[in-house]
């Protein structure tokens, strides 16, 4: 224990116990650190919580961006087939226009007739109208 001078002058002493004081203070700066810590972490945990928020928010995103991407791809693909459908057509509109001219002058009739008797001929004989387009075609272009 410790004797301490009161006031100035009064010539009384306080008695006090330092080590209790000391230890006293010790404990109220560890107090004060360790909520200072908590509150840090508190934070920190926080920043952590919102940060994997963002990063799950990110991860969804980029499974639906992937999902788009496949669709964009598929699309593209069905495109490309459509396409290649489409020039297909083109092609056998073309033979059969030229079949039907080679009917017409042939056989001095219509565009009309021409397209039924090549329609009738397709029917009879169980033959896609662009094959036997294609056959009349080929046969006119090797004979002329």
């Amino acid at each position: 224990m410790i004797y301490l001078p009161c006031a100035q002058g009064s010539g009384q002493n306080v008695l006090v116990n330092a080590p209790y004081d000391d230890l006293q203070r010790q404990i109220d700066e560890l107090v004060a650190t360790v909520k200072s810590n908590r509150d840090d972490i508190e934070g920190l945990t926080r920043r952590a919580d919102a940060a994997q928020d963002r990063a799950d928010d990110l991860e969804a995103r980029s499974v639906v961006d992937r999902e788009l991407i496949a669709e964009l791809q598929a699309d593209g693909t069905l495109r490309q087939e459509h396409i290649a459908e489409l020039e297909t057509a083109l092609a056998s509109s073309r033979t059969i226009g030229a079949a039907l001219g080679i009917l017409m002058a042939s056989r001095n009739i219509g565009q009309a007739e021409a397209l039924g008797v090549l329609k009738e001929t397709s029917q009879r004989t169980n033959t896609k109208l662009r094959d036997l387009a294609e056959t009349l075609v080929r046969g006119t272009e090797i004979s002329a």
